[in-house]
Parts: structure tokens; C-alpha cells; sequence
């Protein structure tokens, strides 16, 4: 009597002891290749530096689960995301099926019966192949007739990979249709694919007697295409199956991105910044093999997007490129570093192109504006940005190769302890408001906040006021603050990002030094940029401190009681994130919070929050003009006007002269068009705005 419970089929069915030989044989012989290729791979990445990557392995695990399982960063793009969440999870079930295979009829353990084989064996892994080759198909169309522009066009390779992707499930089918057809499967329509196969076959013409030659020519060649397949996995970008889960549990944990580490200047042999993959680390070499070439952090740039010379995807392929193409003589190097002998190792670097300004161009490298947001649209977390920062510092530091404002910015630097031309008074914009300074060394609990002002509200004096709106909105808040006065220096930000971390070092040890002194833990900013570096870069130094953004502060306030914000008359406003607030420090709903309490109609522009489109000045494009291609500052301005908004609110005081420039330069713009800090808002809601 046949129930449920006997459910089951026989396992190898018309398989000849031959054909179980080539099975394994070529089994052993594929993951023999698929490891060689992985080693291959392996031994590329320890000739990079270290970099602790293993703490948290339970978070590092569950970003594993959400976005390489769960394709959480490629679902963003809903089409391609879907696409390949079908062919993964048809794949994924269609491994598991064979592993039950495995268990049952190689280990003896009879787990393919009953409703579990019914169910799971037949019915979910005949759906879930069918969804794979649904997705085999929509990634064909996508790739060969949509032809999305961030993709690359069409290779021979890519072609091969997809096809055989596609054959393997397609003759999988056809292995279950002719078993079905030939043995007349009482279970047969728990597989409705196959099992619609099946009838398919069984209405051909010919003898039914050869539909078990048919099934062993069928099984013979998937087989062998599967190896094949299996083998070649390390050769081609298929290796991204390996490396892009890999890279996502190793990649940065927290809001510390784009922290670079500080060269090591007491160490005459070591280079400046990257000179070759040497001084690259062991993550960077990772990131150039999990690049799926997918695209997309080409079509988040900025700079890609206004014509300019950078195209993140490229950088990575190009460095990709390059490792792999000299590979042999890296190694010898690696091998002499290694033995102590670094005049051999240089002696074979020097043969070797120049990363900087080399394999990737120097108007590459400047066109970046460190806004990161290639980094926020790459599903597979590859870090573009360190890499970018470490080359700009061999062309600034070794080949003192920089753009002339740049260079005019780290002079002042150097000279006046700021960025900008002339001198700067720190003490100007609060000469007229009771803004007490700390005293080295004075009682900490007489100071509740340390105000860092940064360079900008001293030396502009639009930014100067915000800087006073901060102050008022505090004082009446009741928040015991200061200001280091003309103690407080340029807390490092424009060396950092144009690669002069010389003078970075100095300005942040002295700032430090200064810091310290003052016994003050707890710091406030209007500057993202500032907000940055002390909060996340000071600690390669020893300075650790509780650092807020002034959007924080108030939205804080607000909450515990401290102050009370009247509704301001209905107004219209968008909110721009600047880049080091939201992609860099996750903060994006403080800001917004503090609008929604004003009361003010908030417009969200298309790209906003971690998504947001950088204004431009990043990166220390704010001291130099980039004259190649568009610009990006008023791509922006165009879309924040385009919501309507009568206020355009940032937090930020480059985003707010950038974009307040652009605005007014734009044809057709609403003369009542205002660019105003979140801050100014409050004050002027408090009605204590100048």
C-alpha cells in the first residue's frame, strides 16, 4: 500500500559503477583545482600588511547572515537584488538536496523519506530550481539586452559563466523528467517541473527503452559540467561566491569608517602612504578580489556622475589588474621582505609601476571627495575610500604631487595652525557674547561641554553664525560650555584627506596635548568634519573623548527637558546630509528630529540620509577646484530646490557655503531660497537670532 510515509526514490538510478567512479574521481580532482585557485588567492593577501579584523566574530556573523544570506545591501537595487536572491536560494537549496543525497546514500542514514523527501526533496527543490533559472533569465536580459550603463559591456567570460549556470539547472530538470518518465515515479508529481517533463517526454515518439541511455548521457555531462563549473570558480569572478561573503565578515564594524592608520614616520625603509601592493594591508588586497563589478558604486559617485576622472569600480579593478599581473615579483618581494633583506625587495618594487599617480592616475585620485558613498552602495563592503586616502598620501608626502590650493592650505597649516589664507582670529566671532574659555588644568565639573569650534566659524563669517546660534541655544539650555580660544588649533581634517598626515600628526598630538590638559571629556562640534576626527581618528593617538555633533546636542536637550523649542510658522524645508554626519556617523535622524519639533514641513530629496549626494567639498576639494567635469555642489542645490523647499538645512559649514554658492548661482532659483544650519532655526525660534 503506498502511503506517505514509504515515499522515497531510489538514489543513482541507472548509474553504472563507471559512471560512480567519474563521479568521484572528477570530484577530487575539481576540488583539488577549486583549492589551488583559493590558495592562489590566499597567498596574494598575506603579502599585505596586518589588520585586526577578527574582534566581534558573533556581529561579524550576522552581517554574514543579513547581507551575503539575507542581501540586504543588494536589495537596495530591487531588480538585481531579486535576481540574485533567486539564483542563490535556488542554488543554496539545490546544494542542500545533494547533501541530503549524500547523508542518505553515502553515509547509510535514510533521511530521504516520508513527507520530509515529498515535501523538501521533491516539492521545494524542484520550485526553488525553477526560481533560479528565473532569475539565469532575468540576469541575461538585464545584462545583454537592458544593458544598465554602470555595467560593464558584455564579455565572452561572463557569457560562458551565466550559460553554464543556466545548462546545470536545465539539465537537472531534465535528469528528474527522464527518471520520472522511465520509471514511472508514483511520487513524480510532488516535482511538478520534472513531472511536467516527464509527460513531455513520455509524448515523444521512440522507444521508452532508451530513455535510460538518454538519463545516462544527461548524467554523464552534468556531471562533468558541474566540476568543470566547481574548478574554474578561483579563476573567474565567480570567486566573488568566496571572497564577497568573506569580505563582508571582515569589513568595519561601528561608524568608524574611513579611519586610515598613521604612517609610520619613525621608520625610515617604510613608504609614505602606498607605494606598492606591499603597503597595502591584507583587506585591501581582499577588497580587489570581492569587486562583483556589479557597478554600483560607480553609479553613487559624485564625482563619476558630473564627468569626472574617477570611477570607484575602475580603481578597484585597475589595482585588481595590476596585483594579478605581477603577482610572481610581489611575491619575491614579500619573500625578501621577509627574510630581512628590504634593499632586495626594493630593488624588485622599483621595476614595478607606481600605484599613485601610475595605475591610477593623479586626477583620479583628487577627483574624491571621501563622501563614501561608494562604499554605502557597495553590497559586498569593499572600503574604497582607505585606499584612496593612502595613495593620496605617497603623492603628497613622496612625490609632493598636489593640487596648488592644497598645497596653499597645508603651508597655513603649517605656519598659522588653519587651512585658510591670512590670519585668523579665534576670538572674533564671540567677542559680543559671554563665551567663557577654558583654563589649562582648570575644575572639569565647571565645564559641562567643551565647545570645538573649528576653523571655519573663525575665519568666515557666515559660518561664525552658527557658530553664535549654537552658543545661544546652549546658554539657554542652561549648559555649562567654553572654548579653547586661540588654544584650539585645526583639529587636522584638510592634511588627513589630501594624504599630508605629516602635519595632521602634529596638529593632532598637539590638540591632544591640549585636550588633555584641560581635563574636559566631553566635546560638541558644528563640524562633521571635526566631529570626525576627534571622535574616531584622535584614539590612533591615545585621545579618547565622548564627541557630539551639535544636531546631537540639541536634539538632546530637547529631549531631557532642557530646552524648550516654540513652533516655528509653517515653513517648507529640505534637509541635506552632509556626508561625515550621516554616511560617516550614522546620525541622521538627530537633525530631523529637531525640524519635525520646530514644526517645520520637511521635503525629503530623493537621496538623502546614508544615501545622501555629497555637495562637493569633501576630501579638501573645499581649498581647490577640480576643473575637469560638472559640478557636484550644484547638482545637489538643483535637487534640494526641486522639492520646493523654501529653507535648505544642513549641518555642516562647508555643505552650508558650498550649497548656499551654488544656490545663488542658480538660474531660476527663488530669490526667498535660504541655506541655513539646523541650529540657526532653533535660535531664531527662540527669537534670540541676530
Amino acid at each position: 500500500m503506498r502511503t506517505v510515509d514509504t515515499a522515497t526514490r531510489q538514489v543513482q538510478w541507472a548509474v553504472t559503477p563507471a559512471m560512480v567512479w567519474f563521479l568521484y574521481v572528477s570530484m577530487a580532482v575539481a576540488l583539488g583545482v577549486f583549492a589551488y585557485g583559493i590558495w592562489r588567492h590566499v597567498r596574494i593577501w598575506r603579502i599585505g600588511k596586518p589588520d585586526p579584523r577578527a574582534a566581534r566574530p558573533g556581529r561579524r556573523l550576522v552581517r554574514v547572515l543579513v547581507h551575503a544570506v539575507g542581501h540586504a545591501g543588494m536589495l537596495r537595487e530591487r531588480l538585481p537584488g531579486i535576481t540574485h536572491a533567486l539564483i542563490v536560494a535556488g542554488v543554496g537549496v539545490l546544494f542542500a538536496a545533494t547533501v541530503v543525497v549524500f547523508v542518505h546514500h553515502d553515509l547509510g542514514i535514510p533521511v530521504m523519506r516520508g513527507a520530509f523527501y515529498l515535501y523538501f526533496q521533491s516539492l521545494t527543490v524542484d520550485l526553488f530550481g525553477l526560481l533560479a533559472m528565473v532569475g539565469t533569465g532575468i540576469a541575461a536580459w538585464r545584462r545583454y539586452l537592458a544593458r544598465p550603463p554602470h555595467l560593464d559591456p558584455p564579455r565572452r567570460a561572463d557569457a560562458l559563466l551565466l550559460a553554464s549556470v543556466a545548462v546545470l539547472l536545465a539539465t537537472g530538470f531534465l535528469l528528474r523528467g527522464l527518471r520520472i518518465a522511465a520509471t514511472a515515479d508514483p511520487w513524480g508529481p510532488w516535482a511538478p517541473v520534472g513531472y511536467l517533463l516527464a509527460l513531455a517526454i513520455r509524448s515523444l515518439p521512440g522507444d521508452p527503452t532508451t530513455l535510460r541511455g538518454a538519463y545516462q548521457g544527461v548524467w554523464l555531462f552534468h556531471v562533468a559540467l558541474w566540476h568543470a563549473f566547481l574548478a574554474a570558480i578561483p579563476f573567474t569572478k565567480m570567486v566573488h561566491v568566496v571572497t564577497s561573503p568573506l569580505n563582508i565578515y571582515c569589513g568595519t564594524l561601528g561608524d568608524a569608517h574611513g579611519v586610515v592608520p598613521p604612517p609610520a614616520f619613525d621608520t625610515p625603509q617604510a613608504a609614505l602612504g602606498i607605494r606598492s601592493p606591499l603597503d597595502m594591508t591584507w583587506k585591501h588586497l581582499l577588497d580587489l578580489d570581492a569587486c562583483t563589478e556589479c557597478g554600483r558604486c560607480e553609479a553613487a559617485c559624485p564625482a563619476w556622475a558630473e564627468g569626472k576622472p574617477l570611477s570607484p569600480k575602475r580603481l578597484i579593478l585597475d589595482l585588481r589588474d595590476h596585483v594579478r599581473a605581477y603577482a610572481a615579483p610581489l611575491l619575491r618581494a614579500r619573500a625578501a621582505l621577509d627574510r630581512g633583506d628590504p634593499a632586495a625587495s626594493s630593488a624588485i618594487l622599483d621595476r614595478l609601476p607606481l600605484l599613485a599617480g601610475g595605475v591610477i592616475r593623479e586626477e583620479t585620485l583628487w577627483a574624491c571627495t571621501t563622501c563614501r558613498a561608494c562604499e554605502e552602495a557597495c553590497p559586498v563592503s569593499v572600503e574604497h575610500v582607505p585606499l584612496i586616502l593612502q595613495l593620496r598620501q605617497h603623492l603628497a608626502m613622496e612625490q609632493a604631487r598636489m593640487p596648488t590650493g592644497v598645497g596653499e592650505a597645508i603651508a597655513s597649516l603649517e605656519t598659522r595652525h588653519h587651512p585658510f589664507r591670512g590670519a585668523l582670529d579665534r576670538r572674533g566671532w564671540y567677542r559680543t557674547l559671554p563665551v567663557p574659555e577654558v583654563v589649562s588644568g582648570g575644575a572639569p565639573d565647571q565645564v559641562e561641554v567643551l565647545y570645538w569650534v573649528g576653523c571655519a566659524a573663525a575665519a568666515d563669517e557666515r559660518v561664525g553664525r552658527v557658530a553664535r546660534a549654537l552658543v545661544r541655544v546652549m546658554t539657554a539650555a542652561g549648559v555649562r560650555f567654553a572654548v579653547l580660544g586661540p588654544e584650539e588649533r585645526c583639529c587636522g581634517d584638510p592634511a588627513r584627506r589630501t594624504g599630508n598626515d605629516f602635519h595632521y600628526d602634529a596638529l593632532a598630538r598637539a590638540n591632544i596635548a591640549t585636550l588633555d590638559r584641560s581635563r574636559v571629556k566631553t566635546i560638541v562640534t558644528h563640524c562633521p568634519h571635526c566631529l570626525q576626527t576627534l571622535r574616531h581618528e584622535y584614539r590612533q593617538f591615545g585621545g579618547t573623548y565622548q564627541v557630539l555633533h551639535h544636531t546631537e546636542l540639541v536634539h538632546r536637550l530637547i529631549a531631557d527637558g532642557r530646552l524648550r523649542v516654540p513652533r516655528s510658522p509653517a515653513a517648507v524645508a529640505t534637509f541635506h546630509d552632509p556626508c561625515y554626519l550621516g554616511r560617516y556617523n550614522g546620525t541622521v535622524g538627530a537633525p530631523r528630529s529637531v525640524l519635525d519639533r520646530l514644526g517645520v514641513e520637511r521635503r525629503e530629496m530623493p537621496r538623502a540620509g546614508v544615501r545622501s549626494v555629497c555637495c562637493g567639498a569633501g576630501g579638501g576639494h573645499v581649498f581647490f577646484q577640480d576643473p575637469s567635469g560638472g559640478r557636484i555642489d550644484r547638482t545637489r542645490a538643483l535637487e534640494a530646490i526641486a522639492t520646493g523647499a523654501e529653507t535648505v538645512c544642513t549641518a555642516c559649514p562647508f555643505c552650508l557655503s558650498t550649497l548656499g554658492e551654488a544656490v545663488r548661482g542658480l538660474p531660476g532659483a527663488p530669490a526667498t531660497t535660504r541655506v541655513r544650519d539646523v541650529v540657526e532655526l532653533v535660535a531664531e525660534a527662540l527669537g534670540e537670532a541676530e
